[in-house]
């Protein structure tokens, strides 16, 4: 079954369709998350160690200016395999990410090497299934190449490839399209931005 893409609009003030740009995380920014909202419309959170607490989503989003966007990188207890503890993981995971709502960008998934493409297979049936569950989500795969053609077919985005929304990683330049841009650092976004 091909898997919709959900309709994200990154419309800011009617204006044209854009890339956003932000950083992977704003610890280390000079004065906090007070002074990179700020700066940036978008941020990608790291939950790959463990989830953040309901309070810290809700200063995050409290804090965060109208338009402003979280996406979310995850979930290292995220096996890729199918069975019931994964579903609880994955659902307990775009849960919590669903809390951001209006303010809600994407999700990173990254996928270890070793994992099997009929295991993948069957795990995105289970992971279509908690989506059919808790409503759709921006979704990109950050995925072994073998596993690319299996996830492309079955509708999903992946990241630093070209699609209907794009989720980028430190790119060497930021290209016409609508979605995100992340960068490791300020110089690696500085050296993409004078190139």
């Amino acid at each position: 079954m091909a898997l919709k893409i959900p309709h994200l609009s990154l419309h800011r003030d009617g204006g044209p369709r854009k890339i956003l740009v932000g950083l992977q995380g704003y610890r280390g920014f000079p004065g906090g998350f007070k002074a990179y909202r700020q700066v940036f419309p978008t941020v990608e959170l790291s939950w790959w160690h463990r989830l953040p607490d309901e309070r810290t989503l809700g200063r995050l989003e409290a804090l965060a200016p109208p338009g402003f966007l979280f996406s979310a990188l995850g979930h290292k207890h995220l096996t890729f395999r199918p069975s019931g503890e994964e579903r609880r993981t994955l659902r307990r995971f775009l849960r919590r990410f669903r809390r951001f709502g209006e303010k809600r960008g994407a999700v990173r998934l990254l996928v270890p090497q070793g994992v099997e493409e009929g295991a993948m297979a069957l795990w995105l049936d289970l992971l279509e299934a908690v989506l059919e569950e808790l409503g759709p989500f921006p979704l990109f795969f950050q995925a072994p190449e073998p596993l690319r053609p299996l996830l492309k077919a079955r509708g999903h985005l992946l990241v630093n490839e070209e699609g209907p929304l794009l989720y980028l990683l430190d790119p060497p330049g930021l290209p016409e399209g609508e979605g995100f841009a992340y960068f490791s650092s300020s110089q690696a976004l500085a050296q993409a931005l004078h190139s």
